[in-house]
């Protein structure tokens, strides 16, 4: 029985000997400035979010602009919020105490591009030109996605952004030439809808889910 309690003991030790060894190696072997881990959970709460402002902007600035730029403002600070939770659960993974160089710049963009088009949605709205302001977050939103696929080189994310940049200019110069482009209750707005919950929800969801897929 005391012989049993040594070797569990000795076991006991080497293991955690064993644990501190490999996370020595692994925070020598990442370049904590340049690494980029990160929980692709937070894509799918981006994608919620992206479904749920497409379908709550119109009926909240119909009401009045500010209440719809507080809403746009309280469910793109949610996502910033819940993001940079599950990015420092990620880095911790890593022994990584703060934010990398690839985190922060393209954090950085994401929060410019998203405080830009609140402003230019408020803007829109108040001359009641709905497809321009979906288009625009289709549009700008995209630049965060071609950042994504430039740094961390996932040709996943540039395609969406392609896809993405493409569609918004498409349909942007449909509905200047079928005169659609002011309003909220004609079809061509429920089809602009169609492709913000494609371009910003489903697309990267699936993006994501490949990803974990894949284990990046």
């Amino acid at each position: 029985m005391l012989n049993g309690n040594i070797e569990n003991e000795i076991l006991d030790t080497n293991k955690e000997e064993a644990l501190r060894q490999i996370s020595e190696i692994k925070s020598h072997l990442v370049d904590k400035q340049t690494f980029f881990p990160y929980n692709y959970t937070a894509m799918y709460v981006w994608s919620v979010i992206s479904v749920l402002m497409t379908f709550l902007m119109i009926p909240m600035y119909e009401v009045s602009v500010l209440q719809g730029t507080f809403v746009s403002f309280v469910l793109i600070s949610f996502g910033f919020i819940s993001e940079g939770f599950m990015t420092k659960k990620a880095n911790q993974s890593y022994d990584i105490e703060d934010c990398t160089l690839r985190q922060q710049f393209i954090m950085k963009n994401f929060v410019m591009l998203s405080l830009f088009a609140i402003v230019m949605s408020a803007v829109l709205a108040s001359y009641k030109l709905y497809v321009p302001m979906f288009l625009t977050w289709l549009f700008l939103i995209s630049f965060g996605f071609f950042a994504i696929g430039f740094v961390l080189n996932i040709e996943r994310f540039t395609k969406i952004a392609k896809f993405n940049v493409f569609s918004s200019i498409l349909l942007l110069g449909i509905g200047y030439l079928n005169h659609t482009l002011v309003g909220s209750t004609h079809t061509y707005v429920y089809v602009v809808q169609i492709f913000m919950v494609l371009g910003l929800g489903v697309m990267p969801a699936m993006t994501a889910w490949q990803q974990k897929r894949d284990g990046c």
